[in-house]
């Protein structure tokens, strides 16, 4: 044998040790997959029951929701119609604090003042 047979015979060993532990790698995927397929199956299993409670709870939720706004809206109805027939009995508290009406009501005590002052005056001549 020469050199050139021995280099042949050795490369054929590593390539069939190299296919046997490809082989092995493959098997190892497979069973890895099987595991992670199994796992998966599992948590759907778990998820599905609390996906549809989850639904049902937000159904309800909704359904208290919409509930409460119709109230609201309600109570809202009756307000207006309670503004509407005393309006005029009501005065905000936003309006008699707004600048606007601070400055109206002095020009408008400024304006009685004045015409006090006067009328006396005229009353001392």
């Amino acid at each position: 044998m020469d050199l050139v047979d021995i280099l042949i015979a050795i490369a054929l060993i590593i390539a069939s040790v190299l296919g046997l532990y490809l082989i092995k790698l493959i098997k190892r995927l497979f069973t890895t997959l099987d595991i992670v397929d199994n796992k998966v199956k599992e948590l759907d299993e778990k998820l599905t029951p609390l996906l549809y409670d989850l639904q049902k709870m937000i159904d309800s939720g909704n359904t208290i929701a919409n509930f409460a706004k119709e109230q609201t809206d309600y109570a809202n109805d009756i307000i207006v119609n309670v503004k509407n027939k005393f309006g005029g009995f009501f005065v905000r508290k936003s309006d008699k604090a707004s600048p606007q009406s601070n400055a109206h009501n002095l020009i408008t005590n400024l304006r009685a003042i004045f015409k006090a002052t006067t009328s006396f005056i005229n009353e001392l001549k």
